[in-house]
């Protein structure tokens, strides 16, 4: 039995789809990594700043936990921003305080 081969012609209008996915995976990924310090709150809005790359971000305080104050650290999970309350992140600005006092 002959094996007929299947061709597909495929232009970009068609992988467009494709790339958009891709796009949007990859800012997904990109805030996920992020870790943001809010450094005040002005009316409705948290001006925050990232802590990798020192960028400050405007966002809406309706889109952020209640119990959001000055100082919060922030990580974006599940769709949501959530305060991260890890030991992990005091305990790095606390060495990077000793470090600066050496």
């Amino acid at each position: 039995m002959e094996r007929k081969k299947l061709e597909i012609d495929i232009n970009k209008e068609d992988t467009s789809w494709i790339q958009d996915f891709i796009q949007e995976l990859s800012e997904r990924l990109k805030k996920m990594e992020e870790l943001l310090v809010v450094d005040r709150i002005e009316g409705k809005i948290a001006v925050c700043q990232n802590r990798k790359n020192g960028e400050m971000k405007d966002i809406p305080i309706s889109e952020l936990p209640e119990n959001i104050e000055e100082g919060s650290i922030l990580k974006w999970k599940n769709n949501k921003y959530i305060i991260d309350d890890s030991k992990e992140i005091e305990q790095r600005i606390e060495n990077k305080m000793k470090d600066v006092w050496k």
